[in-house]
């Protein structure tokens, strides 16, 4: 009976200008909805504002006991997510091996983070290697989250990462998937794009976008009834096409970032994505799923997070559940039964801990302890001549596994003297990536400046140095540890086309998009220089089209 019990959690989301939270008492076979809240947040008061937010929406559940744990998520830049290729070894072997591979993989003192690890072999492949995803965040970050829910008069629980709430809501609660068959999650929030990849229980992919929600309501009126069945209604919306352009110009950024995760993960030598499950407020505007899966070329479905939680939907009606099902995956996720543990709600949150034990003690029930140790000496004594065998073959095999390590051990030493030299550069580019430009801004002087024959095809902020380019995301790691301080800047590249019946008509085009935009002071200001890279003339059936890419230097 012991093993029937449910554990109560709720699990609170700060997101979307809301506080959500849901309260949920789950086991291995079923969640029950005790409780669902939504405030808004008054973000004029900042940080109390937060808290005032919490304190309302946790006033209003239904809770049986005032020491219920809280479950809250972290997502940004001081969050590390890392995918790790290891010998195959143990739980006991990977905390080992953590000790050394969290000073290589995250780029933090130590003393200044916080981490945890999630095995994602699953042994029904043949794989010979453990496939491990390292999470590390920074301690201020959850220091600061846990505060927010200890300053309410509540208990912190678990502090996991956006992502792997979202995994979780979906194993729990998403609709049923062929273990042999890849696919998507997006959940599109307000600041962040939370991207899983996923072929089973096996993960692949998982990293945060950051084009979100908040970018395409800062383009549209307040209250306007967006339908991705008839975009064609935002022209002449308050007497020009600007908002139909720049919401078309949002989209495509967005399944953009989407895309070149999916292609990032196929270029992996791994399987072809075959189907996208999309959740999030955006996904709540009318036809959406078809908008994307006409660009990406990928069958998308909006899915409910809350689909496959027992209640009673008359109970909850009057809070609107149904209506905002849509934006609760993160907040699912964190309250529902875990299909698996990442916690980096503590600095010892890499040793896991016995589960059952921990139930035991937290409700004081001796009686099933007493039930529990008499079942392990039961299962101690039947399998004592099994685990004799199974000893003398593991001891053949750690001896084959102790030559991997130790061979992993030495490239770990020469790892760390090159980290000597990295950390030499990292105050040059810890200051480079400080730097912030109001990016919605410049996009939208660029389509107010856009010629009526030309169409944009790409644009991306990148750095430059001797003749090297990266994208932004990807540097911090790939930069080349001999860069110097005055050798970078970031960058602003424009690919577009340019379509004339003459050459000097293309060319006049995009120079007549340079003046523009080297005289819009709105755009330019941040600029050193705006040039014309290069250029070149390309043939598409029986007409000529002008391809080129314009650079802007950041001062």
């Amino acid at each position: 009976m012991f093993f029937k019990r449910y554990q109560e959690a709720v699990g609170v989301e700060i997101g979307d200008g809301l506080v959500k939270a849901l309260y949920i008492a789950s086991n291995e076979k079923e969640n029950k909805l005790l409780g669902f809240e939504m405030v808004e947040v008054n973000f004029r008061d900042g940080r109390d504002g937060i808290i005032n937010a919490i304190k309302e929406v946790m006033s209003r559940l239904p809770l049986k006991k005032k020491k219920c744990k809280i479950n809250i998520s972290v997502s940004g830049e001081s969050v590390v997510v890392r995918d790790i290729h290891w010998p195959q070894m143990g739980d006991s072997e990977i905390r080992k091996a953590l000790k050394f591979e969290v000073e290589r993989q995250v780029h933090y003192k130590m003393e200044d983070i916080v981490f945890d690890y999630y095995s994602v072999l699953d042994k029904k492949i043949a794989e010979t290697k453990t496939r491990v995803i390292l999470v590390a965040a920074k301690k201020d970050l959850i220091e600061n989250y846990a505060s927010l829910i200890t300053s309410t008069g509540y208990t912190c629980g678990l502090i996991e990462v956006d992502t792997f709430s979202l995994l979780n809501c979906f194993y729990v609660n998403g609709p049923d998937v062929s273990n042999d068959k890849t696919i998507a999650l997006i959940n599109v929030g307000m600041e962040v794009t939370n991207i899983d990849i996923i072929k089973g229980k096996v993960v692949g992919l998982t990293k945060d976008g950051f084009v979100a929600w908040s970018n395409l309501i800062d383009a549209l009126p307040k209250n306007l009834d967006l339908d991705f069945n008839n975009l064609s209604h935002l022209k002449g919306l308050n007497g020009s096409d600007d908002i139909y352009e720049l919401c078309l110009f949002i989209l495509n950024a967005l399944s953009n970032q989407i895309r070149r995760a999916i292609e990032y993960y196929e270029t992996q030598g791994r399987d072809t994505v075959e189907e996208l499950f999309l959740s999030g407020r955006v996904a709540m505007f009318k036809g959406l799923e078809k908008y994307l899966q006409g660009v990406l070329g990928l069958k998308v479905t909006v899915w409910n997070p809350i689909a496959k939680l027992i209640y009673e939907p008359t109970e909850f009606k009057k809070k609107q559940l149904k209506d905002n099902s849509l934006m609760l995956a993160l907040c699912a996720g964190l309250a529902c039964y875990r299909s698996f543990s990442i916690n980096l709600s503590s600095d010892k949150a890499a040793v896991r801990r016995n589960k059952i034990w921990e139930k035991l003690v937290a409700h004081k029930k001796f009686i099933y302890a007493g039930a529990g140790i008499l079942t392990v000496l039961i299962a101690l004594w039947i399998g004592l001549f099994t685990q004799l065998k199974i000893k003398e073959t593991n001891k053949i095999r750690l001896e084959e596994k102790y030559g991997d390590l130790t061979l992993v051990l030495e490239e770990i030493d020469k790892l760390k003297e090159a980290r000597q030299i990295l950390d030499n550069q990292m105050e040059g580019i810890r200051a480079l990536l400080k730097r912030r430009v109001s990016w919605s801004e410049k996009l939208q002087e660029i389509s107010a400046n856009l010629p009526q024959d030309i169409w944009l095809t790409r644009i991306y902020t990148a750095t430059k140095d001797i003749g090297t380019k990266r994208m932004s995301d990807e540097f911090m790691r790939l930069v080349d540890t001999n860069l110097r301080r005055d050798e970078v800047s970031q960058v602003l590249n424009i690919n577009g086309v340019a379509y004339a019946e003459h050459s000097e008509q293309m060319l006049s085009l995009t120079s007549g998009l340079i003046s523009s935009l080297k005289n819009d002071m709105v755009f330019a200001k941040d600029f050193s220089r705006i040039e014309l890279i290069r250029s070149f003339r390309e043939v598409r059936g029986a007409s000529a089209v002008m391809r080129f890419e314009i650079q802007a230097v950041l001062k």
